[in-house]
């Protein structure tokens, strides 16, 4: 495995005091994607969207369409529960990227940084073991107004993938955190729907383009 060495260094970091959260609890949404699997033709050189609902939300036929993007995200997710069904999730296509965003449930819940880094590092070598030529793209857990107490854990999880990045051709950090703060360093309030955590259209709009950009530059 790619970064098998590497997870054997960190894997005993984890906080034990949190535990994963039941991933049955999105057996009916995984059991959707099954059907709609079986009931569509699979498309070639697919760019999967992956995470938590700031994927799920994502309209991608409107932000994507001319790619072959297919969404595959499920609102409360943790990176142990896309671990859980990844391989139901990403086996059936022919994947040529994947887009992820992923964490931000995982550090409000009282996980810590080396805990979600961790979970990073597993789903990452997965995915990278069973497509060695895809590009990976990571879109950092965002800084949101609901969670701004819980920002320092999200951005120390943020550099440590920043840092792996570095070093890893195949992984891509998309810095769409930055954009999202204002002058003085705290949330733009402009991207986000009522409850502060959700990005309303403003903050896909920007999304979209950050992605878009990296996408072309990097993916043949």
């Amino acid at each position: 495995m790619v970064l098998a060495l590497v997870i054997g260094t960190v894997g005993h970091s984890q906080d034990s005091t949190v535990s994963d959260p039941d991933p049955k609890r999105f057996q009916s949404q995984i059991d959707q994607f099954l059907t709609s699997t079986q009931e569509s033709l699979l498309p070639d050189s697919v760019v999967l969207f992956i995470g938590s609902s700031s994927i799920r939300l994502w309209e991608l036929d409107q932000y994507f369409p001319d790619y072959n993007a297919l969404n595959r995200g499920f609102g409360g997710a943790h990176i142990s529960d896309m671990l859980h069904y990844i391989d139901v999730i990403i086996n059936p296509y022919s994947v040529k990227a994947v887009v992820f965003y992923c964490g931000d449930n995982d550090i409000s819940s009282g996980k810590t940084p080396d805990h979600v880094y961790n979970d990073f590092l597993r789903i990452y070598d997965k995915i990278i073991s069973l497509f060695p030529a895809v590009k990976f793209y990571y879109i950092p857990i965002k800084p949101s107004i609901s969670r701004w107490g819980k920002w320092d854990n999200m951005n120390q999880t943020n550099h440590k993938i920043l840092t792996l990045s570095k070093w890893n051709s195949a992984l891509y950090y998309v810095n769409t955190s930055t954009p999202m703060l204002e002058i003085e360093g705290t949330p733009n309030p402009k991207l986000f729907i009522e409850d502060g955590l959700h990005l309303n259209v403003t903050g896909y709009d920007l999304w979209t383009k950050i992605v878009r950009d990296r996408i072309a530059q990097t993916l043949d």
